[in-house]
């Protein structure tokens, strides 16, 4: 089993990876969906106990994928926050990354939990973003936060994230997935999100991200 797979989407070439990303190789842009940056964090500072590192491990994971696809832009379907932006150490290793990868293109579909970055533009400048909203479009692709945030008769094959799907495989817990039907849907990247279940729908394409396999699942 391969962990990344060459698939037609909307007629145009793409690469999905096992690590919850699609990356467009005529664009050389990675593409990414509810990164939920300082989640933890978040909820640390409300009471509940939760370990560190999970922005450091997400970053890495994208740290790889980065050298793997030569991208030389990440486009964040939304949610690329989980909150406010504290001074906290989530912040500090996003700068590191932003060092890194300085000649980056960073674009952001503001989601649902990036308020503060609509509010505070300067703010996403600091952090190297260039902040969209409600969509970009860039044929034949029209990429949102959610589904429902893209214009009624508006063109392009629809990309978005927001819904967080898994599936289960025999023996092994729930997993993200990737769902192409009508839409597009894209697994949450961060390694520390809930996930939505749901029942394929006819002539659906479903991807499964197992550990270090990417799976399609058969739907009848």
């Amino acid at each position: 089993m391969a962990d990344e797979r060459e698939v037609l989407v909307a007629g145009e070439p793409v690469l999905l990876h096992a690590e919850r990303a699609l990356f467009w190789p005529r664009a050389r842009t990675l593409v990414i969906a509810d990164l939920h940056l300082g989640k933890a964090d978040h909820f640390r500072r409300a009471g509940i106990a939760l370990p560190v590192g999970g922005t450091s491990h997400d970053l890495e994971r994208l740290d790889a994928l980065l050298e793997l696809t030569g991208a030389e832009r990440l486009l964040v379907l939304g949610d690329l926050l989980h909150g406010e932006i504290p001074e906290a150490p989530w912040l500090a290793r996003w700068y590191a990354f932003r060092n890194r990868w300085a000649s980056l293109l960073v674009d952001v579909v503001a989601g649902n939990h990036d308020r503060v970055l609509r509010r505070h533009p300067e703010r996403a400048a600091s952090m190297g973003l260039t902040l969209h909203a409600p969509y970009v479009h860039e044929a034949p692709f029209l990429f949102v936060h959610a589904a429902e945030d893209a214009p009624v008769g508006g063109e392009g094959y629809v990309l978005a994230g927001h819904l967080h799907p898994v599936l289960r495989l025999p023996g092994l817990p729930r997993l993200p997935v990737f769902r192409f039907a009508d839409v597009g849907i894209l697994p949450a990247f961060t390694t520390f999100a809930g996930g939505m279940p749901f029942d394929p729908v006819r002539d659906e394409r479903v991807f499964v991200c197992a550990p270090g396999a990417l799976v399609e699942m058969p739907v009848a």
